[in-house]
């Protein structure tokens, strides 16, 4: 599962009591994704007969379970558009094929069976340059409903800025250590280590949730594509953004 669409059953609050995490994402297995972006002879039959019928879109397939029968998610990423402030946009829906007895395969995002879920679209964003990034980096992030721009960008710098000095990222977390317990202060610190270890892979960002009036969830992980593991709930002050809560999936 995609941690954009899992970690909105988490239901993350923005408070400055500790908050509760249903270990939701720790509980499937391991998957692995591959995008597709045009019809190729390497690719599986299903991403040609997508992306013929789609040109222009890209084709994800999450593939996870017993590896010799693995069951697949397909996700359809449309064209990524930029605005004037920068900020790249684009939205991806799980599609299901359905295949009609001459063998043609249709598309839609309904399951065949009408018992099995469908999540439902969502966008992902990332502040970059022009071309933007295609649709599988690392720079997207999942966005809750009416996240804006300015918004958007605002906490791309503030993450670039305190993941990218201690100094800063210390100043921005100082009072988190007051109100959360110690095993969520122990873990917060090694969340702070795998930040700032020198030749490591930092976490990157992968979803941005409103949680009240300009506060924001954090999700993080190793990847866009794998599970959530670290959060962060923030606020903004007079001085900028300040961490407010931390929790782990570990």
């Amino acid at each position: 599962m995609h941690p954009a669409r899992t970690i909105r059953r988490l239901g993350l609050a923005l408070s400055f009591a500790p908050i509760a995490l249903t270990p939701v994402l720790a509980a499937g297995p391991a998957a692995t994704a591959q995008t597709f972006f045009a019809p190729d002879s390497t690719a599986p039959e299903l991403a040609n007969a997508y992306l013929m019928m789609h040109p222009g879109d890209a084709l994800e397939i999450s593939s996870f379970g017993d590896p010799a029968n693995p069951m697949q998610i397909l996700h359809a990423f449309g064209p990524v558009s930029r605005s004037r402030a920068g900020v790249c946009r684009f939205t991806a829906t799980q599609v299901f094929a359905h295949r009609s007895d001459d063998g043609t395969i249709s598309w839609d995002s309904k399951p065949s069976n009408p018992r099995e879920h469908a999540e439902p679209p969502y966008t992902m964003a990332a502040v970059a340059g022009n071309p933007c990034p295609k649709q599988n980096d690392d720079a997207y992030a999942s966005l809750d409903d009416g996240i804006m721009d300015r918004e958007i960008i605002a906490i791309s710098n503030f993450w670039k800025e305190t993941s990218g000095s201690e100094s800063k990222f210390d100043a921005a977390s100082v009072y988190l250590s007051l109100i959360v317990s110690q095993r969520v202060a122990d873990a917060f610190a090694a969340f702070r280590t795998a930040l700032f270890q020198p030749g490591g892979k930092p976490p990157q960002m992968q979803a941005i949730f409103r949680a009240g009036v300009d506060g924001y969830d954090l999700a993080f992980g190793d990847g866009r594509s794998a599970s959530s593991n670290f959060f962060l709930s923030i606020s903004k002050s007079g001085t900028g953004f300040q961490v407010l809560n931390f929790q782990t999936q570990f």
